[in-house]
């Protein structure tokens, strides 16, 4: 129960001192906090705060002891400068910039000390909050904000100290002297410390800078030896796809039309948000980086079977069908060498399934339906279109039209539907189709 209480009453004078505006109360934290340095920022409100309420209570002290002695005047100025202390204790709590209730408070702190000065005080507290002055408004204004009102003050207090009947009260010229020179010295000080404070906060956002610039350098340093490992990688996928394409004589240039195609489709998937699921953590490039693979298997067929001039027999179709398995497990054993990576993963499943039907009378598995990963579904339209469109030994080339028709006619049957709907979307686009 105690303990609960002193929670309580601890969250309150932090709610009092920070203006609100602690990690605990900050609704709008983020939006100056972060604007200005977390310790500053509220190191900055719970000094005025400060001053705002102990202010407040030495007013109204100073308010009731010169009713007592019927001096209204006083009582009236105390209670205008215990006014101003509300004034700037509620402007605090609002969301305007820092510096607002800050020249509010160094107003009101600045009047209290002239008037102090004024009514005789110098001898007591008014000696104190005259060497405080200096270094709280330079704290809670900056330097330049700072000196201007600490030299306001500075002209007020010689007046005061000089000027016959500038004060109720008059000054030993010992006393006045050693005032300013003490004021001098205050504020001198503080300028030291303050300078220092500022020459360190430059050297360390130097230091920040400069170790922002050897971060960008390294980053830039990474980037550009990745590049350069990309373009390394790029080009062995490249020769290994050429080095199928090279032992088979009928099928110059697939890899870059099936790139072309899967491209294509891959485009129109997302400008529909299909497959969000699915697509949303696919690296676009390394996909179409991962095509090249998709026929490396035909490394292990026979000469005689790739290049045979004429319609394969039955079994040797079936030999040629075996490229699917021989693929998948060269990347498998590129990938056990290298380590797992998103390219391979892509490409090993490409390799294996882009032979599959959507009706399961595909190869080499007979997957049916959504059991066939995308990756192969979307390889196998750009896949079949090009041989579509390509001579072989057996048949001349479907000219586009003939193409797009007979793949329209595989919609469910052989093709995933939804990607036929797009097939046919993307060829009723002027300048935009597979050819």
């Amino acid at each position: 129960m105690y303990k609960g209480v002193i929670m309580r009453f601890r969250d309150l004078a932090v709610n009092i001192f920070t203006s609100g505006k602690s990690p605990s109360y900050g609704k709008y934290k983020e939006e100056k906090i972060q604007e200005h340095g977390f310790s500053d920022y509220l190191i900055k409100y719970v000094l005025l705060n400060f001053i705002h309420i102990f202010g407040f209570a030495v007013l109204v002290f100073f308010v009731f002891q010169n009713i007592s002695v019927n001096s209204y005047f006083d009582a009236v100025a105390c209670s205008f400068l215990a006014f101003g202390t509300i004034i700037g204790f509620i402007v605090s709590r609002t969301k305007v910039a820092q510096i607002v209730p800050a020249m509010i408070s160094s107003i009101f702190f600045g009047s209290f000390c002239a008037l102090i000065i004024w009514n005789g005080g110098a001898h007591g507290a008014g000696f104190l909050f005259i060497f405080i002055y200096p270094m709280y408004t330079i704290i809670l204004l900056g330097m330049v904000k700072g000196i201007i009102f600490s030299a306001v003050l500075f002209v007020i207090v010689i007046a005061e100290f000089f000027v016959p009947g500038a004060s109720r009260f008059e000054y030993h010229l010992d006393i006045s002297l050693r005032m300013i020179a003490v004021y001098i010295l205050i504020l001198s000080t503080t300028l030291v410390f303050e300078t220092s404070r500022r020459n360190k906060d430059r050297v360390n956002e130097r230091l920040t800078q400069k170790i922002l610039g050897i971060n960008e350098n390294l980053q830039n340093i990474v980037e550009e030896r990745t590049q350069k490992i990309v373009k390394l990688q790029n080009s062995i996928l490249k020769t290994m796809s050429s080095l199928v394409e090279y032992r088979d004589f009928f099928t110059g240039e697939h890899i870059e039309r099936t790139q072309h195609g899967v491209s294509l489709l891959l485009d129109e998937i997302k400008k529909q948000e299909l497959f969000a699921e699915i697509i949303n953590d696919w690296d676009m490039d390394l996909i179409l980086q991962s095509v090249q693979l998709h026929d490396v298997g035909k490394i292990a067929i026979s000469d005689l079977i790739l290049n045979k001039p004429a319609q394969l027999t039955k079994e040797e179709y079936e030999e040629m069908k075996k490229h699917a398995i021989f693929g998948f497990k060269i990347i498998e054993r590129i990938e056990a060498d290298s380590g797992e990576s998103e390219l391979l993963n892509h490409a090993k499943i490409l390799a294996l399934t882009h032979h599959e039907k959507w009706d399961g009378t595909g190869y080499p598995h007979g997957l049916r339906g959504h059991n066939i990963p995308l990756q192969g579904r979307i390889m196998a339209i750009a896949d079949v279109y090009d041989a579509l469109i390509s001579d072989r030994p057996y048949k001349k080339a479907f000219s586009h039209e003939e193409a797009v028709k007979i793949i329209i006619d595989g919609k469910g049957t052989q093709f995933d539907p939804v990607l036929i709907d797009l097939f046919i979307k993307i060829n009723n686009i002027p300048n935009y189709s597979l050819a």
